[in-house]
């Protein structure tokens, strides 16, 4: 991602200026892990001085690309907790312990996926982007305008890590400043969620007064700027701002205000959805450089050896160096095809041709479409459509260890559907239907209001019944994409009852564990995360909750 005139303009600084950024990242994570402790004790050398490393625009470029690295370390855990805690996948045979942990809600302050170390390093690299930004010097090419917008982008960064760590944990230490020497780390104790998110709201206040709706980069011969789609997919815009925004406001049932942010999703988003459905809908997860859907993807390059971690995660062909660790559940299976094994390629009514079978969730390797073998997730491995009448022949797989799929942070698909959540919450039905239909109507199956939908809803349908569809149609849409655990969450909160996060989750889970979910999840204190052990060793300000 980085340009080409920089690698030009900077080739004898670059060195020491990736180290001093990374410095930053790992003294920010020092707050919260113990483990680099040593490392830290000694004192750093080479390191190039603020006044020397922010001088000119690059410095400026240099430190929004680093922030938005730190995008890649939150997606297993993003994966992991947003599906495993769900209903729409259940441990593999090759998951460890602590996946076991987070499938049967019996997750322990030692297990891996309580560390929020890749949170709070993003949020210690927009920290210091956001304080450093102002100091690079104006230039033509580095305005105050440039330089706003930048700030913007990394305080949307540090909002969604905020978010997701609220999402996750509840209460969570607040830092807005960066940790750039270890003698001033502070020690902090848990904020309460609300004020974290209202800090997060203000974020993307400003975040949306400065982002840009499509952003241009300098040419690479010319004087001036020219518009990138490339990078209008890759940072963040107008739209994007707004879709962590509706989230945001939805978690916290705020539904007049998140009117208020579609108004201006309206009027600011350049996005489409990704062409007709029915011959491209698999695009969304196997095109690197798709210009209408993703609102933000956050992207691997293999040959720079930036791995997606969701191949050896979901894969069962060990050549690919899968641990076949997270397989679709048996509920989403017939959620997209509901006589599963048996599927019908031609009946839309009965059967989710386009995200269904071959596209969501195939069959094993090396043959993806043999019906009835144990099933993986394709989107995340595979390349294009499997046919399931295509039986034993090679299917177009992500070559062994190549896991760069992009993972979309924010899509269209998603976004469309929070809308229709918040429309359906207002009593805006047929806007909440429409918006279901728009997702419906390109992968070729009956509109949600249509007579031949054996689930039709109407205007008369109650904001539950509706809200049940959506629910539905997120599990379709954008099942295995990190979304479903929170999204139970969401609805279970909207509605102050537990009743559709447990029963959910007892569908997919053995009958002997549906005792335990049932006492487990109706306390709404455990549908957050301890915190981790080596957190509250480091830190004594913060105490375990109970």
């Amino acid at each position: 991602m980085i340009n080409q005139n920089y690698k030009q303009m900077k080739k004898l600084n670059i060195n020491n200026g990736y180290r001093k950024f990374l410095l930053m990242a790992l003294l920010g994570v020092a707050l919260l892990a113990p483990a680099c402790k040593k490392f830290l004790d000694v004192k750093p050398k080479d390191i190039t001085k603020d006044e020397d490393f922010l001088q000119d625009y690059w410095d400026a470029d240099f430190m929004l690309r680093g922030g938005y690295q730190g995008l890649q370390n939150v997606v297993e855990n993003w994966f992991i907790l947003g599906e495993l805690q769900a209903d729409w996948v259940v441990p593999g045979p090759g998951a460890d312990k602590d996946m076991l942990e987070v499938a049967e809600h019996k997750i322990t302050s030692t297990n891996k996926y309580t560390s929020w170390r890749a949170y709070y390093d993003l949020i210690n690299r927009a920290n210091y982007a956001i304080k450093n930004l102002p100091r690079v010097p104006r230039n033509p090419n580095y305005s105050v305008t440039t330089m706003r917008q930048y700030i913007g982008e990394m305080k949307w960064l540090r909002a969604m890590a905020y978010f997701h760590l609220v999402r996750n944990f509840g209460d969570v230490p607040l830092n807005m400043e960066p940790t750039d020497d270890i003698s001033k780390v502070k020690y902090l104790a848990a904020t309460s969620q609300d004020v974290v998110l209202d800090s997060v709201e203000a974020d993307l206040k400003y975040s949306f007064t400065y982002c840009d709706r499509v952003i241009n980069v300098l040419n690479t011969f010319d004087a001036g700027l020219r518009e990138s789609p490339e990078q209008t997919i890759r940072r963040v815009t107008k739209a994007t701002v707004c879709a962590l925004q509706l989230e945001v406001l939805l978690w916290r049932n705020k539904y007049t205000e998140a009117r208020k942010v579609d108004e201006n999703f309206i009027n600011n988003n350049t996005n489409t959805f990704a062409g007709n459905g029915t011959t491209s809908w698999m695009d969304i997860f196997t095109v690197k450089i798709l210009f209408n859907e993703p609102l933000l993807q956050t992207n691997f390059s293999f040959a720079s050896r930036e791995i997606n971690p969701l191949m050896r995660i979901v894969s069962n062909d060990p050549a690919s160096g899968g641990k076949y660790m997270v397989a679709p559940s048996e509920v989403a299976m017939k959620t997209y095809n509901p006589n599963y094994p048996v599927i019908s390629t031609t009946n839309a009514t009965t059967d989710d041709i386009y995200r269904g079978f071959g596209l969501s969730y195939a069959g094993s390797a090396p043959f993806y479409n043999r019906l009835g073998s144990a099933p993986v997730i394709w989107k995340h491995i595979g390349l294009s459509r499997v046919l399931p009448g295509t039986i034993n022949v090679p299917a177009n797989v992500r070559l062994p260890y190549e896991s760069e799929a992009v993972w979309n942070t924010y899509r269209i698909g998603d976004l469309n559907l929070l809308r229709a959540e918040m429309y359906n919450r207002l009593g805006e039905k047929q806007l909440a239907i429409s918006m279901i239909n728009s997702i419906r109507g390109r992968v070729g199956v009956p509109n949600a209001d249509a007579t031949t939908n054996p689930r039709q809803i109407t205007t008369a349908s109650t904001t539950e019944q509706i809200e049940d569809i959506i629910l539905r149609e997120r599990g379709l849409e954008l099942g295995f994409e990190g979304r479903r655990w929170y999204d139970l969450v969401r609805i279970a909160k909207h509605r102050g009852s537990a009743d559709v996060l447990i029963n959910a989750i007892k569908l997919r889970a053995p009958v002997a564990q549906h005792a335990y979910l049932e006492t487990r999840l109706r306390d709404t204190k455990n549908w957050y995360l301890p915190y981790n052990d080596e957190e509250l060793l480091l830190n004594p300000n913060l105490k375990q909750k109970p």
